[in-house]
C-alpha cells in the first residue's frame, strides 16, 4: 500500500472522532470523505478490457490470414512494406492511447499489447522475405529485447505479463525442449527475471496510483516467482539431483516466509518440499550418485546463483523465521546425507522420512494452535499424509492398518472438534 492509501485510510477512520470533537463541521467532514475516498473502479471494467483484448487478437489474427493468404504473388517490397506496416499502425495506435486518451486503461492496455505482437510478427515476416535461416532462440531473443522496455514505458500489465511469458519460453530452450540446435545462455534466462523484478518495483513506485492494481502485481509476481523457480529446478542438467534441487526449493521458501503473512509462494514451496519428504526413493542412495550431487551443487550454476541470492536475502530478514521453519530446510539435507547410509539402515530407512514428516508436522500445529485453524488442519493433514503413505507401502496386516486410520481418524475429528470449540486469541493473520 503507498503513502497516500495509508494516509487516507486513517484519515476516514478519525474523521467520526474529530467530528464528536467538535474539531471539523460536518460539512468540512464531508469534503474530506469526498476528496479522499479511495476511487474504485467499476465491475464492469475488467470485462470490457478483457473483451477488448480478445478483440483486437481476432483482429491480427484476421489481417495475419489475409496477409498470408496473398503472400506468394506479392513482391519482395511490397511483403516488406506490408510487414513493417502493422510495427507501425500499434504505434501510432499507442501514442494516440497515450496522449489522447491518458485515463482509459483499455486503450492502453490494447495499444501496447498489440504493439508486442506486432514486433514478433514483423520479425518473422522481414526473415521469411530475405528468407534468413530461422533460429528460434535470436527470434525470440531479438522479439524479447524489443518488447521489454513497452511496460516499463507504458505501465500495461496485459504486454507485462505477455513479456513474461516470452521469458519463460525463452528461459526453458536450455532443457533441449525448443531449441535442438543453438541453444541460449544459462545466464539469460537469470538476467531477464532481473528484468521482472526490476519491473515489479516499477510498477509500485511510490506515490503511485496503484490500488486496483494489488491483486495483478501480487499474481504477477508469484506467477513468475514459482515458474522460475521450478524451471531451474526442471533443467536437464539438474534433474536427479536431489541436493541441489531441495536447496533450491529451501532458499526460495525461507525468502518467502520473510514476507510475513500468508502467500501463495510460501504454501507452494513448503507442499513441495514436504512432498519431497514423503517419498525417500527421491533420495540418492549411492555414493558415485551423492558425491556428483555435491559437486554440482559446488559450482557456479544459475540455480546455486539463485540460491546463494535468496538465502543472502532470507538471512538478512532471519527475524522472520520460526525455528520450525529452518528445521524444515535442515531436514532434506540431513534425509539427503542419511540416504547414502541407507545399506546400515536396512528397513529402517523407510521409516526415518515418515518420522521426520510426522514431527514436524505435529509441531507445525502446536506452533499455529493459538493462531490460526486452517495451519493446524494443514499440518495435522502432513501428518495423516505420511502415515498413509507409509502404511500403503508396506506389508503390514490389514487388521493393524485398519485400526491406525480408525484412531488417527478419531483423533483428528477429536481435535477439531476442540479446536473449534476453544475461543481463539491469535491474530489469524500473523506468521503462521
Amino acid at each position: 500500500m503507498n503513502q497516500r492509501a495509508a494516509f487516507s485510510r486513517d484519515l476516514l477512520a478519525e474523521l467520526p472522532l474529530w467530528e464528536q470533537k467538535g474539531w471539523v463541521s460536518a460539512e468540512q467532514a464531508a469534503h474530506l470523505r469526498q476528496l479522499y475516498t479511495p476511487v474504485r473502479p467499476h465491475s464492469s471494467a475488467w470485462w470490457q478490457l478483457v473483451l477488448s483484448l480478445f478483440a483486437m487478437l481476432c483482429v491480427s489474427a484476421g489481417v495475419i490470414a489475409l496477409f498470408a493468404a496473398n503472400w506468394a504473388v506479392l513482391s519482395r517490397e511490397v511483403r516488406v512494406v506490408l510487414a513493417l506496416t502493422p510495427l507501425l499502425l500499434s504505434q501510432l495506435g499507442l501514442l494516440y492511447a497515450l496522449y489522447a486518451r491518458p485515463a482509459s486503461v483499455v486503450w492502453r492496455e490494447c495499444s501496447a499489447l498489440v504493439l508486442a505482437l506486432a514486433v514478433g510478427a514483423s520479425i518473422a515476416l522481414v526473415a521469411q522475405t530475405y528468407h534468413v535461416e530461422s533460429n528460434l532462440p535470436a527470434f525470440l531473443r531479438v522479439w524479447l529485447w524489443l518488447a521489454l522496455p513497452l511496460p516499463f514505458l507504458t505501465r500495461t500489465w496485459a504486454v507485462a505479463f505477455f513479456v513474461a511469458f516470452l521469458v519463460h519460453v525463452f528461459g526453458l530452450g536450455g532443457s533441449d525442449v525448443f531449441f535442438s540446435a543453438q541453444q541460449p545462455s544459462v545466464w539469460e534466462y537469470p538476467a531477464c527475471m532481473l528484468a521482472l523484478l526490476a519491473l515489479l518495483f516499477w510498477q509500485r513506485q511510490r506515490g503511485a496510483d496503484y490500488g486496483g492494481q494489488r491483486h495483478l502485481w501480487r499474481t504477477f509476481a508469484v506467477t513468475n516467482a514459482l515458474v522460475f523457480a521450478f524451471a531451474l529446478c526442471l533443467k536437464d542438467n539438474v534433474s536427479g539431483y536431489f541436493l541441489p534441487i531441495w536447496v533450491c526449493l529451501a532458499a526460495w521458501y525461507l525468502a518467502t516466509r520473510t514476507l510475513g503473512g500468508r502467500n501463495a509462494m510460501a504454501v507452494v514451496f513448503q507442499l513441495t518440499l514436504a512432498v519431497m519428504l514423503l517419498f525417500p526413493d527421491m533420495m540418492t542412495s549411492s555414493m558415485a550418485a551423492r558425491d556428483s550431487s555435491l559437486r554440482f551443487f559446488l559450482t557456479v550454476t544459475p540455480l546455486t546463483a539463485v540460491s546463494a541470492a535468496l538465502l543472502v536475502f532470507a538471512l538478512c530478514r532471519w527475524k522472520h523465521w520460526l525455528g520450525w521453519d529452518v528445521a524444515f530446510a535442515a531436514s532434506g539435507i540431513l534425509l539427503f546425507f542419511l540416504g547414502g547410509q541407507r545399506a546400515l539402515l536396512g528397513q529402517l530407512w523407510p521409516w526415518l522420512p515418515t518420522l521426520f514428516v510426522v514431527i514436524l508436522g505435529l509441531w507445525r500445529a502446536r506452533i499455529a494452535l493459538d493462531h490460526s485453524l486452517f495451519a493446524v488442519n494443514a499440518a495435522l493433514i502432513w501428518v495423516l499424509m505420511a502415515l498413509f503413505s507409509r502404511f500403503v507401502a508396506d506389508e503390514l496386516p490389514l487388521w493393524l492398518k485398519g485400526i491406525v486410520f480408525i484412531g488417527a481418524g478419531a483423533a483428528f475429528f477429536i481435535l477439531n472438534l476442540r479446536l473449534a470449540r476453544r475461543p481463539q486469541h491469535g491474530v489469524t493473520g500473523g506468521k503462521s
